[in-house]
């Protein structure tokens, strides 16, 4: 009898060891079904709020310009290349998106390029660079420097780096340089 009696009690020794694992398991598949319908939900509002946030920094770039008409790209570190369009369709500015590697992750910046190839504009964008130091980057003293010049590569004897973010400004000159050989590209 105790034979049977020790059957009985590891037949369910299996089932209490069994359901916490599939209670574990449903809970889980809930759990990615719903986080599933939420990111469904919020993702076609992310990637609006992005593209908006995108073309208003376009438009700061180069105000005359009533439409931005993407152009294919095929240079590294470029991630958007754009014709700035006037009103009668006719190519005011070409604004590049390039980035490159800086002390807390990529330093992507904006430059617009006038038709003959001279820096209209430019802009630093978001970033993970170190507050107070790296995002200095995004000053007028910093990024200003770049207004002007010919789409041409510059080397970091060309401007004034910013001490104690010498990797971030540097990552935002390769960035420029990317953008400058992607104009090349597409004009």
């Amino acid at each position: 009898m105790s034979s049977q009696a020790a059957s009985k009690g590891s037949g369910t020794s299996t089932f209490e060891t069994i359901r916490p694992v599939v209670v574990l398991v449903v809970i889980c598949m809930v759990a990615g079904a719903l986080l599933g319908v939420v990111h469904s939900v919020t993702d076609p509002i992310a990637t609006a709020n992005a593209e908006k946030k995108a073309q208003e920094t376009y438009a700061q770039l180069v105000p005359e310009a009533k439409e931005f008409v993407p152009v294919d790209c095929t240079v590294e570190g470029c991630t958007a290349a754009l014709e700035g369009r006037d009103a009668a369709g006719d190519v005011v500015a070409y604004v590049i998106v390039a980035q490159s590697k800086g002390y807390g992750g990529q330093v992507p910046i904006a430059v617009a390029f006038g038709p003959k190839g001279t820096v209209k504009n430019i802009t630093a964008m978001a970033n993970d660079e170190t507050p107070g130091l790296g995002t200095k980057i995004a000053g007028e003293s910093y990024i200003g420097q770049y207004v002007g010049l010919s789409a041409e590569p510059i080397t970091a004897d060309d401007i004034d780096l910013i001490s104690g973010a010498t990797i971030s400004s540097k990552a935002a000159l390769a960035a420029f340089n990317i953008a400058v050989e992607a104009f090349e590209e597409v004009r």
